[in-house]
């Protein structure tokens, strides 16, 4: 057997009745948590979550959940868990649930760490499928994918990563003992996925909603949030000659049907025109001729001699869609050790997960992870906040004396840590992705 212990975490649990939880206030109780997993002699996997003191001792288990083969074959709440920490443990968007899930990352990590079979390139102690399981979730996010770095593999996979390269970022929170029902900004990653050709297009990219989040980090809605949708316009001309000249070579392309006479009807369409304004396409020509001769633009020859040009037809056209930029500024202050070592795993989230990944040869640089990202307001998605397309980071600063001054704490963590996003939309908006009349939801969407 192996089995490995994460640090205690902080949870602020609400203690109050139903409505004062919906409102966000109400009593509450602030515990520390940590959780121990451990694989047993049959292949199975065990997870005990305990309630402890702010340095993990005087341990209450409270839960214990065992999976096999990627299937949970029992959670058992004990009796020692209080109201509040069962509703807690039942619902997996509490913040018990995800300090739990988190927990069981850091736990796994520190095994996979310290036992051999990971030091020689073997799965996981506890199974990918297993560990999903026992920190709460339904597996589906796991996969029986060899680990990053793992050169052997079957003629006509894609080439593996480079060792080190990371896929599995876990969930973080800031605050860690945030309001259950705060408001807050939501980043998924998502490994990139590549279009394929379909016909004389690029097929659609699997719905954001099925895609398998690789990590996750939830941060209160910032300050100063803002969309802009937009499309580029231009002013685009076209001279009577050129019209002409589009004219006859679209009757040749197109179906007698469209065009009475074919080519030949629009020849003497443009006979017609000529014998009707005689005097003034007289005077063009010649202008025209003149121009050719000389090399000069026609219109200047015109305006010289004949005090006009030729209508030029200027109209605004529509040129291509726009691409959404989004820009997000985060202030992160820790208020413990816990809460700073999730900061530092926060940054490095967004700084990892936006890094070109180089595969094993070096020839190649594969596309950065992807970011899913949404508002949650109550729960659930907002609809009175813009919706967001699958999103590339394009910048991430981080200023480490936002206050202006070098103040660390007693064990070197700065005081405080201003953090500065740049996404983009992989996609532009079009206008089937508000949907059709009669199935509006009311809702502002992209």
């Amino acid at each position: 057997m192996a089995s490995a212990t994460s640090d205690p975490s902080k949870v602020s649990i609400f203690t109050g009745n139903s409505q004062q939880r919906r409102s966000g206030k109400g009593p509450r109780d602030v515990n520390y948590y940590k959780s121990e997993v451990t694989r047993l002699g049959d292949g199975s996997v065990k997870r005990e979550t305990y309630r402890t003191d702010a340095q993990g001792n005087n341990a209450v288990k409270i839960q214990e959940v065992v999976s096999k083969d990627g299937k949970e074959t029992s959670n058992t709440i004990l009796s020692t868990a209080s109201a509040g920490e069962r509703r807690g443990l039942k619902d997996p968007s509490s913040r018990l649930a995800s300090s739990v899930k988190t927990q069981t990352g850091n736990a796994n990590e520190k095994m996979v760490k310290n036992e051999t079979e990971a030091a020689a390139g073997g799965q996981t102690s506890i199974g990918k499928k297993n560990a999903e399981i026992i920190a709460g979730g339904s597996g589906n996010n796991a996969n029986d994918e060899g680990e990053a770095g793992d050169t052997s593999r079957p003629s006509g996979e894609p080439p593996k990563n480079r060792a080190g390269t990371r896929d599995k970022f876990g969930d973080m929170n800031y605050p860690i003992d945030r309001e259950q029902l705060q408001d807050i900004i939501k980043f998924d990653m998502l490994k990139y996925e590549p279009k394929k050709v379909q016909g004389f297009a690029f097929g659609d990219k699997s719905p954001l909603a099925g895609r398998q989040s690789i990590g996750s980090v939830t941060l209160p809605i910032p300050g100063g949030i803002s969309d802009a949708n937009a499309c580029d316009w231009g002013g685009d001309t076209m001279n009577p000659l050129q019209i002409a000249g589009a004219g006859i070579a679209l009757a040749a392309l197109q179906n007698s049907k469209n065009v009475p006479g074919g080519l030949s009807g629009a020849l003497s369409g443009l006979v017609d025109s000529v014998r009707d304004n005689n005097a003034v396409i007289k005077d063009g020509i010649a202008g025209g001729t003149a121009a050719a001769a000389v090399g000069a633009n026609i219109n200047s020859i015109l305006g010289r001699t004949q005090g006009m040009i030729l209508n030029p037809n200027l109209e605004l056209l529509f040129q291509k869609p726009s691409l959404r930029p989004f820009t997000f500024q985060f202030k992160m202050s820790p208020r413990s050790k816990g809460e700073a070592d999730e900061i530092l795993k926060i940054i490095r989230f967004f700084k990892q997960g936006m890094a070109p990944i180089r595969e094993q040869s070096r020839l190649f640089l594969k596309t950065p992870h992807t970011f899913k990202i949404k508002y949650v307001q109550l729960g659930e998605e907002s609809k009175f906040l813009n919706k967001f397309k699958e999103c590339a980071l394009l910048s991430c600063s981080v200023q480490y004396t936002p206050e202006g001054n070098y103040a660390p704490y007693e064990d070197g963590a700065m005081s405080s840590y201003q953090m500065s996003l740049q996404f983009k939309e992989l996609e532009p908006v079009y206008n089937d992705d508000y949907g059709s009349d009669g199935d509006l939801p009311a809702e502002i969407g992209f």
